[in-house]
């Protein structure tokens, strides 16, 4: 799919839109703080809300790509959306509103021969395209014009071996798919969890951005973390495209899993929107092995949280099949640690209680979320580029 969309802005010259506060869980409205402040306390005048919007005008990850077969189709609720995914005949992946417009039924309760989708109710037929091509009822006397009737057609796009669908209104220049760079030379193999937590999409994306509960919620031998042995970390980050990097460092020595890959790695990890965090680990520069986390909204009260590891070395295809199993126990184990916390919260959120949501300098990646957030709607709702409100920072905290 071509882009025409206007470049997305390096340079930092917008004013930072507010930080995300102490404030009611449903409610919480974003306030501005001293820098010397530890913690950042809301201030009731602000209208920008945390836990009641999605960021709309962009793409968000539907499914990876190996899942839906040519010919096939699936279903899936995104942004509070039904949504018809498939694949043609020819291989291209399409999305569409998965609701009939004669009489409601999900389109994904009939069928589809690779060109057309037909509804299980009373036989209408639609392409890909999501116009109506057939109303077997009609009387040769009866004029319509059937060609007139449609569902929705989302924009669809597959990338890296992954399906996104665009939500929002503004299609006529579609901004860039979410991408891995360093993914763009290849991979060999993959592998793909998923599951959905009770809770908004701005919560999940706090807590994916919040590195001080690794020594608390990923506890096990093999990782080597514990809530006794924290040390200060002081790490570099830099605005990229729609959201920053933390720039390659050392891996520390307790990592013991990681060392498999030798002594001299880095890490490097990646956040863009609308929730997309990557980290590469690195053996003289190039990845070995990539994990992305992608959170997707289902509804106002729910989100997808997806994880893909990638494995980019290049006996990764010879060896695959032997590690694959090693591979989904240890990121299974580590994200269902996270989905198990990600439930624990949604047991509080429930009472909307009030929060600090942001620490210096644990959270101040929160804050940024929320400054990009902001920053990426206005810029949508202007018609002009995105101008990333991110500085050159050093961040330090303790885990």
């Amino acid at each position: 799919m071509p882009n025409t969309a206007p470049p997305v802005q390096a340079q930092n010259t917008a004013s930072p839109v507010q930080a995300a506060n102490t404030v009611p869980a449903a409610q919480a409205p974003l306030a501005e703080t001293a820098q010397e402040s530890t913690s950042f306390v809301a201030t009731p005048a602000k209208s920008a809300r945390v836990g009641t919007t999605f960021i709309r005008n962009i793409w968000h990850f539907a499914i990876p790509g190996e899942l839906v077969k040519r010919g096939k189709t699936t279903s899936k609720v995104m942004l509070g959306e039904p949504v018809l995914i498939g694949r043609d005949a020819a291989g291209k992946a399409f999305a569409l509103r998965d609701i009939c417009p004669h009489q409601g039924i999900p389109l994904s309760e009939g069928s589809f021969d690779g060109t057309e989708i037909q509804c299980a109710f009373h036989g209408w037929r639609f392409n890909t395209d999501g116009v109506c091509t057939d109303i077997p009822s009609l009387v040769r006397d009866q004029c319509m014009n059937v060609c007139a009737v449609k569902t929705k057609s989302y924009p669809c796009a597959e990338v890296q071996g992954n399906i996104w669908v665009y939500f929002g209104d503004k299609t006529d220049d579609l901004p860039d798919v979410p991408r891995a760079q360093r993914l763009d030379n290849g991979y060999f193999a993959k592998t793909f969890t998923s599951f959905v937590i009770p809770s908004h999409f701005d919560y999940n994306a706090l807590a994916l951005l919040e590195p001080s509960h690794v020594p608390y919620v990923h506890k096990q031998w093999w990782w080597s973390r514990s809530g006794k042995s924290i040390k200060e970390k002081s790490k570099t980050f830099v605005p990229c495209e729609t959201g920053w990097t933390m720039v390659a460092h050392k891996r520390p020595k307790q990592s013991f899993l990681l060392n498999v890959f030798g002594s001299d790695i880095e890490t490097e990890i990646g956040f863009r929107l609308p929730a997309y965090r990557l980290e590469h680990i690195l053996v003289g520069g190039k990845a070995v092995l990539s994990g992305i986390t992608i959170l997707t909204p289902v509804d106002e009260k729910s989100t997808e949280f997806i994880h893909i590891t990638y494995w980019t070395a290049p006996l990764a295809r010879f060896i695959a099949p032997l590690v694959r199993p090693f591979i989904d126990y240890f990121v299974g184990t580590f994200v269902g640690q996270d989905k198990a916390m990600g439930f624990k919260q949604a047991k509080g959120l429930r009472f909307n209680p009030n929060l600090i949501l942001n620490i210096k300098d644990s959270g101040t990646a929160g804050k940024w979320y929320f400054q990009c957030k902001e920053e990426w709607a206005e810029a949508r709702e202007q018609g002009r580029a995105f101008v990333n409100p991110i500085k050159e920072s050093i961040l330090r905290w303790r885990t």
